[in-house]
């Protein structure tokens, strides 16, 4: 089991666990008699958080340096284009979020207050659904897990990049000392390594608060230098073409992708109803999120135009002030390398300990063989660092892969298994078919825009990446 608070970029407040067979929190009827009484009785968690503090750990954590590359997403769709795209992400997203929580908590809240994460939603989906569904559950849960994995490798791979091309803009603006990308990656490969060794949980929470306070202050520097800045606005294009606005659909997915901590924050809420709802934690928080996102690319865009660069940083001018802001923002990044790591060891370590070295291996080297996966994994990041070394190639890339997946099909899929099964058996079930077309009709929409994103984005940045 994972707990990480996480507030660099999104997607890594994540729980995870791997529940057996005969201890995992199932939901099927036969568990509960009285299921539809008990679904109804509201649950108070003892020593919950407040849906407000909730709510302000959902913005940061959904608010990190992901949101400095959007300007890029409005070069390549356009300046209103991409405008509107922020708009309908943030609706989607937030929409297909609801869809997990009200999974969940449809499958958990019979048993008292069971808690699920992402994979574990799936898992309990598929366990209670369809009858020639449930046989494949584990499996179910494992395309979900490997998505979340290869959405993490990803994000560390950003974030390599990302720390690669300030280290190298700050050094090279400061001291003679030129190389290529390639080279720098290489360099910061040592203090990569050091940060994924950290392997205590208190440890990593401290570097997570200190990445908090660093990114809000730089932050706060940042917006007031693009909101006094002059705006030209007349000699930017409101749209590109198709493969622009692919692009930019994975630039902005990327930062909009949060399903894998809705659920973690869900878990911890005094009131879980508290989420959901027209002005529940969710829906408020996105609602900010959003707008953040909007006057973040568009400030930027029309702030730096045709010369945005993959990050607003890259672009800031070479004083004092601004150089210890990139900084600032590098350390938390740095930081937040660790967090994302953490995930993806957390998740794959304990099965490769228990099938490759607890039977064949030393328990005492056992350490040693962790630190070596943990220094493969970095080792990843870095490769795919240096295939796509800019962060307008290859945040798009991320988001338009296991993004698409995680954001709108795998969501859409999970309510479609989870709740039509019971609509099917309802009493006066003829009466209220129609109730099961329009979620099919909407939940198949979903999955054709995450498979059509899936597919034309990743054409669209192969296309790219090979010109």
């Amino acid at each position: 089991m994972v707990k990480i608070n996480q507030g660099f970029d999104t997607p890594a407040v994540l729980t995870i666990s791997y529940p057996e067979d005969e201890k995992r929190s199932s939901c099927s009827p036969s568990d509960s008699s009285d299921s539809n009484a008990s679904s109804r009785v509201p649950l108070i968690r003892k020593g919950g958080i407040s849906a407000t503090y909730t709510l302000i750990n959902f913005v940061k954590g959904m608010i990190g340096p992901g949101c400095l590359s959007l300007p890029v997403a409005f070069k390549q769709a356009g300046l209103w284009t991409a405008f509107g795209l922020v708009f309908l992400f943030g609706f989607l997203n937030n929409h297909c979020m609801l869809q997990l929580v009200h999974c969940s908590q449809h499958l958990c809240k019979k048993k008292g207050d069971a808690h699920l994460d992402y994979g574990s939603v799936a898992y309990e989906a598929a366990a209670n659904s369809f009858l020639w569904l449930r046989p494949h559950k584990r499996l179910v849960r494992l395309i979900v897990n490997i998505a979340i994995v290869i959405l993490q490798v990803g994000i560390c791979s950003v974030f390599y990049v990302f720390v690669a091309v300030h280290v190298q803009e700050i050094v090279e603006e400061q001291t003679q000392f030129t190389a290529s990308k390639q080279m720098w990656m290489l360099i910061i490969l040592l203090p990569m390594l050091a940060i994924n060794a950290i392997r205590t949980l208190k440890v990593i929470a401290l570097v997570s608060m200190l990445g908090n306070v660093l990114m809000i202050v730089s932050f706060v520097v940042i917006f007031q230098k693009l909101i006094r800045a002059p705006h030209v606005t007349s000699e930017l294009p409101w749209i590109t073409d198709f493969d622009g606005i692919m692009t930019a659909c994975g630039s902005i997915l990327y930062s909009f992708e949060g399903q894998a901590m809705v659920l973690p924050m869900e878990n911890k809420l005094k009131h879980p109803e508290d989420m959901v709802g027209p002005v529940g934690v969710l829906s408020t928080g996105m609602s900010l999120v959003t707008i953040a996102y909007a006057a973040s690319g568009f400030f930027g865009y029309v702030t730096y135009g045709k010369d945005i660069e993959g990050s607003i940083t890259l672009n800031l001018p070479s004083t004092p002030l601004y150089i210890v802001v990139k900084a600032l923002l590098t350390l938390v990044v740095y930081f937040g390398f660790v967090i994302q790591q953490y995930v993806v060891v957390e998740m794959l370590w304990p099965e490769i300990r228990r099938r490759a070295v607890e039977d064949r291996i030393d328990r005492k080297l056992h350490i040693v063989f962790e630190y070596l996966f943990r220094a493969f994994l970095v080792l990843i990041a870095m490769g795919i660092a240096m295939a796509v070394p800019n962060l307008e190639e290859i945040i798009p890339l991320v988001g338009v892969t296991s993004g698409m997946l995680l954001a709108f099909v795998f969501p859409a899929l999970i309510d479609t298994i989870t709740f039509v099964p019971g609509m099917l058996e309802e009493k006066n079930a003829e009466d209220h078919r129609w109730r099961v077309y329009v979620r099919l009709i909407k939940n198949g929409f979903l999955v054709a825009i995450g498979l059509f994103g899936l597919v034309a984005g990743l054409q669209s940045n192969i296309a790219n990446l090979i010109g």
